[in-house]
């Protein structure tokens, strides 16, 4: 069973901060094209939300071996860092949803036992039940016949915006029977209030997710972080837009 507060033991490398996870992490996603920004606002990139948004994340598009080797390490570093200065709950599992967390969860898992000498298995889900085999043991979430009631879960997920992945994934969870989720790690918060381009409702989804499920949401990078990093390099319009963006769509700073 993980024990709360758990410091980490046994390090192999020495933690990193923050603030070198942000930069060496923005640094990547701008060299391999998963974070694109618009070149001019009359270019700008419309969401699934409507909303016409000055930058765009595409943590699918990291696949080359350089990119999942950063990407280990970025995540395994930040967990450990948050576990080690106590803001994070120890855990089991880290279960990632289908289907880009899945790679995450497991990239996070490999990292953390490399770089840090931290043992967790990890969980995800199937888009469709499996119907064949030993069906009892992981028909809706894969790693399933390790796992003990009671035990802790560390969720992770790429990009949040409408939180109704996320939210979906808390349920699938429910399937497990007692358990905890001790948190939410996120590559990129967008840091938007829920709705579409003509509705703007008061709470972002990660507040929604904090409010209504009491669940701890840290991530890697948000809007306002990636904002003061490359904001010098952006063209005057585009970085108006952004601005504009956030005055409208942006929840407020906690």
């Amino acid at each position: 069973m993980a024990e709360q507060g758990l410091p980490i033991r046994k390090t192999k490398r020495e933690l990193v901060s923050k603030e070198e996870i942000e930069k060496t992490f923005l640094d990547m996603l701008l060299k391999k094209g998963a974070l694109k920004i618009a070149p001019n606002s009359k270019k700008l990139f419309i969401l699934k939300s409507g909303r016409a948004s000055a930058y765009f994340v595409n943590i699918g598009s990291l696949t080359d071996g350089e990119s999942l080797a950063k990407m280990k390490w970025a995540l395994s570093s930040y967990i450990a860092l948050l576990l080690n200065e106590g803001k994070l709950e120890d855990f089991d599992f880290i279960f990632g949803p289908a289907y880009k967390g899945i790679s995450l969860a497991t990239l996070a898992c490999e990292g953390l036992s490399e770089l840090y000498g931290i043992n967790k298995r990890y969980l995800y889900d199937r888009k469709e039940e499996k119907t064949y085999g030993d069906v009892a043991a992981d028909k809706v979430i894969v790693g399933v016949d390790h796992f003990k009631e009671g035990q802790k879960i560390l969720l992770i997920d790429d990009v949040i915006t409408t939180g109704g992945a996320k939210i979906d994934a808390l349920e699938k969870l429910k399937l497990l029977g007692a358990h905890k989720t001790v948190g939410l790690i996120l590559i990129v918060d967008r840091q938007e209030k829920l709705g579409d381009a003509k509705k703007v409702d008061k709470r972002s989804a990660v507040e929604f997710i904090q409010e209504t499920h009491g669940i701890q949401v840290f991530s890697i990078l948000d809007s306002q972080k990636i904002f003061s990093l490359v904001e010098n390099n952006l063209a005057s319009d585009v970085r108006q837009s952004w601005i504009n963006y956030h005055n409208k769509y942006g929840a407020e700073k906690a």
